[in-house]
């Protein structure tokens, strides 16, 4: 494959940071709309759906996962019910592994939890239904977190 069509595989760092700053403002006002956490509404999962319909314009996140759940390892033992691990899951909504583990703005990635790349930090949501923060500062290689993703154009 040459490089032209490859770069055309990825989405711009523009195209990502302006579907992440609309995710994020979208988690916030329905995190300021409730009282309290809720899996599926508020947390990092819907934070990562938002981000992935802001960018494509549509999304196939929600069709794996689409009752409720009481933690991340519940979300990820429904994904298994559904036969998918989190990195199928992910290839099928069509995102790419990144296997030498060194994230680039947009990238998601699972540790814990959803997180999304910034640029500067991981972002993500938390239990204390405070909307999106900044989960940890993102390092040029990530060799703590098992699975770092880029979305791929559809």
């Amino acid at each position: 494959m040459g490089h032209r069509e490859r770069v055309w595989m990825y989405y711009t760092e523009e195209e990502m940071l302006g579907a992440l700053e609309r995710a994020t403002d979208t988690i916030n006002l329905l995190t300021a709309s409730c009282t309290e956490y809720t899996r599926g509404f508020n947390d990092c999962f819907a934070l990562l759906v938002e981000y992935d319909l802001e960018l494509r314009g549509t999304s196939k996140a929600r069709d794996v996962v689409t009752g409720s759940w009481d933690s991340v390892k519940d979300w990820c033992l429904q994904l298994a019910r559904k036969g998918y691990s989190v990195e199928s899951y992910l290839q099928y909504c069509n995102y790419e592994i990144v296997k030498d583990k060194r994230p680039k703005i947009g990238d998601i990635a699972y540790y814990e939890g959803g997180m999304i790349n910034n640029g500067d930090f991981w972002i993500s949501t938390n239990e204390e239904n405070t909307g999106v923060y900044n989960r940890m500062m993102k390092k040029f290689y990530e060799r703590k977190i098992p699975i770092i993703a880029r979305p791929l154009r559809s």
